[in-house]
């Protein structure tokens, strides 16, 4: 029988030992495995079961595609980034211009611009030392902060020589349809999302948590979600199309978040763009969170959606309706501070709306602070048009409550009430809409703050109608409302 010399078994129980301890090296000691730069993610999350928790050190992640498996996390440390873009490297210099090498294929695309073109909805962006350029439609439009695609090629007019020139070419960070999957602590930036999709996509997947994480700079939505997502701190703001889209099933939770300066690649806001939109949704609480200079609506729930919550939110300079109730049911708006909002000046009838009802019934609002501008923007608006039915019965704005709200208007514009085209004298008569118990702060009196009927009123008018009864109006210039995130 052959025998194994005593140098060989030492030799082998030394190469365990070393292997062993690289293992317990890799998987941080506790069974956690630790991801560093320059690997293959997903090759690693593969290679591991459910319920594995990663721990990513410090260091750029370029162009990392991941789907979990369930019950995983992804703990980021601090320093943490998930990039989608590639380097561009090799520049040569023709007519005038730096010309780019080729470049990977245009992803698809779809959505509506607001000048009516499809610039914005192209979703590869150049990033020169980490300031996002201007994509223009021809070399003749070329000049500072601006780059031209065409041919698979980039053209700048300033010289890339020594800098740092990235485009944002995956589409995807996290994904899939993984259920209970944490993640903590990471930024995701330059990814190239589609519109009305995120670069943290977790739409056919259930029960997510996301903390502390920063999304930016990602051309379609910094997050979209599906159901049983909680999203608590961090920042989804900076991105092309919006901040963060989540719709169908239940018990969704946003709390703590800034989203803000979404739609830098400017899509249409009337097909979709903002700070967020959520669509049949169950339980939707957005809570104490900060949501503002978004071009588009601040806070947006449009279709189907019921038992909505907006509560102790700062919602603020945003270019159209600071939140927005459309084609939905039951919802409670509540003890928000909502200001400044309307600022792209789509402000007749009562759009621009600090807090608008839009075709939806049952809904609550009180104990908001709601101030327009002055120059633009109005309060607290119903409206009301024909529709159709949803998931819940009839799209009808009826059986909406507003008060307890203090209304403040410094100048003469603004108004609140509730408004339809729907030419049907018995909305008037049946759809038991109530304003009453509300505070109005003016700059004058005798300035018509109210639109019932379809007609603009004053003080004296609106209660003639049955409308505040109990309510209260002061005239007096009130002091400076302060509007940030950290008041």
């Amino acid at each position: 029988m052959r025998t194994r010399s005593r140098r060989s078994t030492l030799w082998v129980v030394a190469a365990a030992l070393v292997v062993g301890a690289a293992c317990a090296l890799a998987a941080g000691g506790d069974g956690t495995i630790v991801l560093k730069p320059g690997q293959n993610l997903q090759d690693v999350v593969a290679r591991h079961p459910e319920g594995t928790r990663f721990r990513l050190e410090p260091g750029l992640y370029r162009q990392q595609t991941i789907h979990p498996k369930s019950r995983q996390k992804f703990i980021g440390q601090d320093g943490v980034v998930l990039s989608g873009a590639m380097e561009l490297n090799t520049w040569t210099r023709q007519a005038g211009y730096w010309r780019s090498g080729r470049l990977p294929p245009p992803l698809p695309f779809h959505g509506q611009c607001s000048d009516g073109g499809e610039l914005c909805l192209h979703r590869e962006d150049l990033f020169f030392n980490d300031r996002l350029f201007k994509r223009v439609g021809s070399l003749d439009e070329l000049g500072p902060r601006r780059w031209y695609y065409a041919d698979r090629r980039a053209y700048l007019a300033q010289d890339p020589t020594g800098q740092l020139v990235e485009l944002g070419v995956t589409p995807l960070a996290f994904g899939g349809d993984a259920q209970g999957v944490v993640l903590e602590n990471l930024v995701v930036e330059k990814y190239a999302s589609d519109a009305q999709e995120g670069a943290i996509y977790t739409d056919h997947a259930r029960g997510w948590t996301i903390t502390n994480v920063t999304a930016r700079w990602n051309h379609g939505a910094g997050l979209s979600f599906g159901p049983e997502t909680s999203v608590y701190g961090g920042s989804f703001s900076h991105n092309g199309q919006i901040g963060i889209v989540g719709s169908g099933g239940a018990g969704s939770r946003i709390q703590g978040v800034e989203i803000a300066f979404n739609n830098y690649a400017g899509y249409n806001p009337r097909w979709e763009a903002g700070g967020t939109k959520f669509w049949e949704t169950t339980g939707l609480i957005v809570r104490h969170s900060c949501i503002h200079h978004n071009a588009g609506p601040g806070l947006w729930t449009d279709n189907d959606n019921v038992d909505t919550i907006f509560e102790k939110n700062k919602v603020f300079r945003n270019a159209n309706e600071g939140i927005k109730h459309e084609i939905s049911y039951r919802a409670i708006i509540r003890h928000n501070l909502v200001a400044h909002n309307a600022t792209s000046r789509h402000d007749n009838w009562l759009w621009g709306s600090q807090i608008l009802i839009q075709d939806s019934s049952d809904v609550e609002v009180y104990r908001n602070l709601v101030e327009p501008a002055g120059a633009y923007g109005n309060g607290i608006g119903v409206i009301y048009q024909d529709r159709g039915s949803g998931a819940f019965g009839p799209w009808r704005s009826v059986n909406n409550s507003v008060h307890h709200n203090t209304i403040v208007h410094r100048r003469s514009r603004g108004r609140s009430g509730i408004v339809t085209d729907t030419g049907d004298d018995r909305f008037w008569r049946d759809a038991n809409n109530s304003f009453d118990r509300n505070i109005y702060i003016v700059a004058e009196k005798t300035s018509e703050h109210w639109t019932f009927n379809d007609l603009r009123h004053g003080w004296d008018g609106i209660r003639g109608l049955g409308y505040e009864s109990n309510g209260e109006l002061i005239v007096e210039r009130p002091a400076k409302t302060e509007l940030s995130c950290d008041r």
